[in-house]
């Protein structure tokens, strides 16, 4: 399976964080045993503007938990958190449950869902596949996954979707949540939007 980390972080100088994630905190997530790691920023999302979430994939939560404990070991990170005036707001971990598309673009999407019951995984599969049906025309990809620690939010179920523009991606998402069997399904599960952000890739 794969795993998600995201660290939700403040910086008075985000695009000083962004140069020094991108020079060496990227490769050290890969080189402590990330298989993906990235860094976004908050367009729009009330509270949540201006937050930076870097976000790394790995094969196990042992692995990702290994890489935690080696990064915050390195004196390279608490030097550039005091440099930019950073600060790590949270740190959540989600476990992926699909894919669909190419996960890459300069802007994206988050939706948290809370939900009242589990679908079954060939379920989980299936709606995937119908909604990227629909979404597929409008962005580039979208990840899917359920909190797995993550305080309050722990079970809700994460949708990253990315894009090249974010009006292409809003035109799809509400294609998405007037059609008919998203609009069932919704009430099946009893699925709820908790919130949206839209994001910039950075790194």
């Amino acid at each position: 399976m794969t795993y998600l980390v995201g660290i939700q972080m403040r910086a008075a100088d985000s695009a000083g964080f962004a140069s020094e994630f991108e020079s060496w905190t990227k490769p050290l997530f890969m080189d402590l045993g990330a298989t993906s790691a990235r860094l976004s920023q908050t367009i729009f999302g009330s509270d949540q503007a201006g937050m930076l979430l870097a976000a790394a994939t790995f094969d196990s939560i042992q692995t990702a938990a290994e890489c935690e404990k080696n990064m915050n070991a390195d004196p390279r990170v608490g030097e550039t958190m005091a440099r930019v005036g950073a600060q790590r707001v949270g740190r959540s971990l989600m476990v992926v449950r699909t894919e669909r598309g190419e996960l890459a673009g300069e802007y994206g999407s988050g939706l948290i869902i809370s939900s009242s019951s589990q679908p079954t995984e060939d379920e989980v599969q299936k709606m995937s596949d119908d909604g990227w049906s629909i979404m597929g025309d409008h962005v580039n990809g979208i990840r899917q996954g359920q909190m797995i620690a993550a305080g309050e939010r722990t079970g809700m179920w994460v949708a990253g979707t990315y894009a090249d523009n974010l009006d292409d991606l809003m035109a799809g998402s509400a294609k998405l949540f007037a059609d008919p069997q998203t609009q069932e399904n919704m009430v099946r599960f009893g699925n709820q939007l908790v919130s949206r952000t839209l994001w910039r890739t950075l790194v």
